[in-house]
């Protein structure tokens, strides 16, 4: 059984892929790819990597076991509390800053039996602009000018959250997906990620969006240089990224490896 372990990110229209998931649970089921959500991994105690105990562990190989003798050939694991939390990544104005320790004790919760890592990413301003208002509209307190000016300067970028991740998991493929490319194609990202046909159903679903932005937003300097900053990782990416991932995208043949298109508006606001 091959093991599929979709790490989010946030804001990276996640929900709405976990979403089509479960919409279609019966119909992958029958196809024999096992899906698990967030509901899953918090009921087995993968939604605190930090919390692992030898319990858990050997809770989560007996829950693997029983999907093997179950008949599954795939089992896909999505969570994108699997990278961090956004609460601490506006605490230490950084992307992801546990990403290195995190990975590590994913490898060990699966005991090194993963076959396939999946990451989404976006464009940094809209990513950061997007979790302010996400947290704003739940209650949080707006982002302070000073810290955007961190987030801004901080040196960490998706290229420093890929490379940890692949490291923990060596000799692992590692999918990863722009934002800007797959939101609201949660078919075609399913293919990407299992190499097989996938439901129409529910496909093209855009929920959990942030439709107003939160005071003390980016200035144009500050989002000008997040996005030469994800730029620079898309090009990382497309050349290779050190072997350590492989970005995919979403083209009329499904070809991978070609750096996406400048995102077009509409796929940009803050959702």
């Amino acid at each position: 059984m091959e093991i599929i372990l979709h790490c989010g990110a946030h804001r990276c229209a996640t929900t709405s892929f976990q979403n089509y998931l479960s919409r279609n649970e019966n119909t992958l089921a029958e196809q024999g790819l096992v899906y698990w959500g967030p509901e899953r991994t918090r009921a087995n105690g993968l939604n605190s990597l930090n919390k692992l105990t030898p319990d858990v562990c050997d809770a989560l190989r007996r829950d693997l076991d029983a999907c093997r003798r179950a008949g599954a050939k795939q089992l896909l694991v999505s969570q994108e509390n699997f990278v961090g939390s956004m609460e601490r990544n506006i605490a230490f104005a950084s992307l992801y800053p546990s990403m290195h320790e995190r990975s590590l004790l994913l490898a060990k919760a699966f005991d090194e039996g993963v076959g396939k890592l999946a990451l989404n990413i976006r464009a940094l301003d809209m990513y950061w602009s997007s979790v302010s208002a996400y947290k704003f509209k739940r209650g949080s307190e707006p982002i302070e000018p000073a810290k955007w000016k961190r987030i801004t300067q901080s040196k960490r970028s998706w290229r420093n959250v890929i490379a940890e991740m692949g490291r923990a998991f060596p000799g692992v493929p590692l999918l990863v997906l722009p934002f800007e490319d797959f939101a609201g194609h949660q078919r075609a990202q399913l293919e990407a990620l299992t190499g097989r046909a996938a439901p129409e159903d529910n496909d093209g679903l855009s929920l959990n969006a942030a439709p107003h932005p939160a005071p003390h937003g980016l200035n144009a300097d500050q989002a000008m240089k997040l996005w030469s900053d994800y730029a620079d990782d898309l090009e990382w990416l497309a050349s290779g990224a050190d072997g350590l991932a492989e970005l995919v995208c979403r083209t009329e043949r499904d070809t991978r490896g070609v750096i996406p298109a400048e995102p077009r508006l509409e796929q940009r606001k803050s959702t």
